[in-house]
């Protein structure tokens, strides 16, 4: 009698997983499928009907050969509707991020159609782009908090499409994706960096050009109200930086950026015009008798101290009366009662500085009248004629704001 043959025993365990084919969801032959218009797209999304739960699972049933793929991206995006709304701070009601699309979100939830988007924008090849055009403009005009669908577009874009490229980067860039569009640069070729900076104020654009190479694009850069501040004192910096002696038109747009409405633009050229010997150009109190003139000098003077050394003379004391300044300070502590301290000191006119500088800068680009607000202190000045009838800073309030518990 012959032995029974010997069965092997059923695989179990962690191995018997690994090798158990993949579970599908989607019941469709996709050899079969054919899609000869949008509309046969559209019902195709239908079948396959996407949730937040189980969205990544089903788009990999989906065959990357064929057309299929790309048919099922064009449609979805020339459909839009992408901005999920963002979750928020209870504080100050600024967005802080994208949130997940719920379990049970279906295909016409924003929040799943912007994970569906990225998987669209993939799938595109560069035939498909001029049919997507549109609807990449729109994505890359998706405000902030959004910025990875924004990302992902760009980075689609092929290499040698640097006309495009550079739109789709204008868009996100007026659309407030300052950060994305300045990290999608490195791409553009020397004219269309040029245009950039020139035509988009798009300032990260400078750092991949040279003063010495782009004068005229550096020069129009400091005077360009549009750039970004920091960019516009990084081209002052390069331009004189290989100039022994400043030539015409470099003076001529430091003078001019000198008189900028941005207060940290006028105190970078006034300071270099100081430095190469052209004093006049200091921080100065004005002859006026209303307050606004002096707010605009103050928040001048503000950025300039910044910039100065320390052992350097301030232009402070040539706003402060002879009897000094009165500074107030108000403290906050919610764990002392009451949680506010006020102190007042009388600060003779030779010893006075401007307190908390780096918050007051960043203040004086808020300011109501003659009060001003940053994240963590208000600041309230107060004029007062002097002797010749021309306001002097009498007294100046630092407020310290309480720090938001929701």
């Amino acid at each position: 009698m012959k032995p029974a043959p010997r069965v092997a025993p059923p695989q179990s365990g962690h191995l018997a997983e690994l090798e158990k084919p993949p579970t599908r969801l989607l019941s469709i032959d996709w050899p079969t499928v054919a899609i000869k218009s949008e509309a046969d797209a559209l019902a195709l999304w239908q079948r396959i009907a996407p949730t937040g739960d189980d969205w990544e699972q089903k788009l990999d049933e989906i065959p990357s050969e064929g057309t299929v793929s790309s048919e099922l991206a064009l449609a979805l995006l020339h459909g839009g509707n992408f901005t999920c709304k963002p979750q928020t701070s209870p504080c100050n009601k600024a967005p802080l991020d994208v949130p997940e699309p719920a379990s049970d979100a279906t295909f016409a939830d924003p929040c799943l159609r912007r994970l569906l988007a990225m998987w669209a924008v993939n799938q595109l090849e560069d035939d498909d782009l001029p049919r997507a055009k549109d609807a990449l403009r729109a994505i890359v005009s998706i405000p902030p908090p959004e910025s990875q669908l924004i990302e992902v577009v760009l980075k689609a874009i092929p290499e040698t499409e640097h006309e495009l490229k550079l739109e789709l980067l204008a868009l996100a860039f007026r659309a407030g994706q300052r950060d994305v569009a300045n990290g999608q640069l490195s791409t553009l070729d020397e004219p269309h960096l040029v245009a950039a900076v020139e035509k988009h104020h798009i300032d990260a654009a400078l750092q991949l050009l040279s003063a010495e190479g782009q004068r005229a694009t550096f020069l129009a850069a400091v005077k360009d109200e549009q750039l970004h501040p920091p960019a516009r004192a990084e081209a002052m910096i390069e331009l004189v930086g290989f100039e022994q002696k400043l030539s015409k038109d470099t003076h001529a747009a430091l003078v001019t950026a000198a008189r900028s409405k941005e207060c940290s633009v006028a105190a970078n050229a006034a300071r270099i015009l100081v430095q190469r010997g052209e004093r006049k150009f200091g921080p100065t109190r004005p002859h006026a008798k209303k307050p606004e003139p002096m707010m605009r000098a103050l928040c001048v003077l503000a950025s300039y101290e910044q910039l100065q050394r320390a052992d350097e003379p301030s232009y402070l004391l040539h706003f402060i009366p002879q009897r000094g300044l009165e500074l107030v300070t108000v403290t906050w502590d919610e764990y002392s009662d009451p949680p506010q301290t006020k102190t007042s000191t009388l600060v003779s006119r030779n010893e006075v500085v401007l307190p908390e500088l780096e918050d007051l800068v960043r203040a004086m680009r808020h300011c109501t009248q003659t009060t001003c607000k940053s994240d963590d202190h208000e600041f309230r000045f107060t004029f007062k004629p002097g002797g010749g009838g021309e306001l002097m800073l009498q007294r100046l309030e630092v407020i310290e704001r309480p720090s938001c518990r929701p």
